[in-house]
């Protein structure tokens, strides 16, 4: 993983702190590069701390100290370090930017359900009224023609009472008369 780091910090592009960590970046990658290419494509850098170890190298003949290689990856580490840390700040805000304006969107929507259902109970509302009142009117119709129908049945009964009571007569007439008839004709 430390040679991933280095590898990365050797190719990353200049930063704004300065191009001292580039210089220093360069400059390592070609250490880097000229230990691989002297032991035969097999890289003496396995991890830091064997870097770290080691104060000269065997075939290039540089004197390199510990030190100074540590500070320079420290510094290419910490400029490495604070851009990734500012890019996952930056990632961060974004991620709380989409959240606050879902979250607006959402009170947005939410206000629009509540005046539409404040709309709609209001247009149920007169819908409903406008129902009472017809079915209302259509009772009082309705009230009128059966009212007229009641009067009409009415005078029917009142006939037939009459007719009845008419019927009754005559045949009680009639009956005294067939009497009467067979009396006489029985003397």
């Amino acid at each position: 993983m430390e040679q991933f780091f280095l590898d990365n910090m050797a190719s990353s592009p200049p930063t704004a702190s300065g191009g001292q960590g580039v210089d220093a970046g360069q400059e390592s990658a070609e250490r880097l590069d000229s230990d691989f290419n002297t032991t035969g494509g097999m890289s003496s850098f396995l991890n830091l701390s064997e870097n770290q170890d080691q104060e000269t190298s065997e075939d290039s003949g540089i004197s390199i100290s510990s030190k100074s290689l540590s500070s320079e990856l420290q510094a290419e580490n910490s400029v490495y370090f604070s851009a990734l840390t500012s890019r996952i700040d930056e990632i961060g805000k974004k991620a709380q930017n989409l959240i606050e304006k879902i979250n607006e969107n959402r009170a947005v929507d939410q206000e629009i359900l509540n005046n539409f259902q404040e709309k709609l109970m209001k247009k149920v509302s007169e819908v409903c009224q406008k129902v009472r009142e017809q079915m209302f009117s259509r009772y009082e119709d309705n009230s009128r023609v059966m009212e007229m129908s009641l009067m009409e049945l009415s005078e029917v009964l009142d006939r037939s009472s009459e007719l009845s009571a008419e019927l009754q007569n005559a045949s009680v007439t009639l009956a005294a008369v067939s009497r009467g008839l067979h009396q006489a004709a029985a003397q």
